[in-house]
């Protein structure tokens, strides 16, 4: 992958920007959930940076520039050792009040969880508790637009009732070889666990 091919990767992970909602977007069918699924724990080892959507919007966005150093500096092939799973992630978390306040993204790979603390000390870490997530996949197209659509969609969906994010850890999935101009993201939003009504009723 060139370097400057994901340059440009400033979405952000809970707002989307004015450009996202144009009239052509909201002519669309919106996007939904392609599957609801669970997955245990797993670590991912790469570069984090904190920051804010108001940041991202603003034009002082660290995002990018994260996406920038993880391919220019091969940050992926650090821990080549230790890989669990190929492709690369962009993972948002530590969130300090959903989607109104600062949150860590780091990008990076899935790394073997047993090998924690043996990574570069230029590497981040991080362990992805186990969640329910509500799977979006986008559109097939230049990577950045549709994802970026993507985030809009789900920032809406997000806003209907009973669709509640938990915040504990939400990421996007790129796999190997993806092509930056005609490529398809899995995004994976942590959902919070709805509790049966019968768990609740009396005998």
């Amino acid at each position: 992958m060139k370097q400057n091919e994901f340059k440009s990767m400033a979405h952000n992970s809970a707002t989307p920007s004015e450009s996202s909602l144009t009239a052509d977007a909201a002519n669309r069918i919106r996007m939904e959930p392609a599957r609801i699924e669970e997955l245990p724990t797993f670590t991912l080892a790469g570069i984090s940076a904190v920051t804010t959507n108001a940041a991202e919007l603003g034009g002082e966005g660290k995002i990018g520039k994260l996406f920038e150093q993880f391919h220019s500096h091969n940050i992926g092939e650090h821990p080549a050792l230790h890989l669990q799973q190929s492709g690369f992630y962009s993972c948002y978390f530590n969130y300090e009040k959903g989607d109104a306040g600062q949150y860590e993204v780091l990008v990076g790979v899935h790394v073997r969880d047993n090998m924690q603390g043996q990574y570069p000390e230029s590497l981040s870490t991080f362990t992805v508790p186990s969640a329910k997530y509500a799977v979006f996949v986008t559109e097939r197209g230049p990577i950045i637009a549709v994802v970026q659509r993507a985030w809009a969609d789900i920032w809406q969906w997000s806003q209907q009732p009973g669709n509640d994010r938990a915040f504990t850890g939400d990421f996007e999935y790129y796999g190997p070889n993806i092509d930056p101009n005609d490529g398809q993201v899995e995004i994976y939003i942590a959902i919070r666990q709805q509790e049966r009504a019968d768990q609740h009723r009396c005998d």
